[in-house]
């Protein structure tokens, strides 16, 4: 869970990060504020959120398992932890 949390943030730092790239190395602005203005910044929210979104959509259509059946929780037996599974 760590390690989508970690994704998802870093997908959302993406294009603010590429866009004060464009910035500095494109336009060749000297003052990092100088480009951002309130358009740029609501583009790459509404960029950013896509991202996210579709990370997330993604992350849970490629984990998801069986579901229909009936779920048998993890259980002891002679010493041996038997995983939770769906029968």
């Amino acid at each position: 869970m760590l390690r989508v949390a970690i994704i998802n943030i870093l997908l959302f730092l993406l294009p603010f990060a590429a866009f004060a790239l464009y910035l500095r190395f494109g336009r060749r602005v000297d003052s990092m504020l100088e480009g951002w203005s309130s358009a740029a910044l609501v583009a790459c929210t509404a960029v950013a959120v896509v991202l996210v979104a579709a990370s997330l959509f993604l992350f849970e259509a490629q984990g998801r398992g069986p579901t229909k059946g009936a779920y048998v929780p993890p259980t002891w037996k002679d010493g041996v932890l038997t995983p939770g599974h769906i029968e």
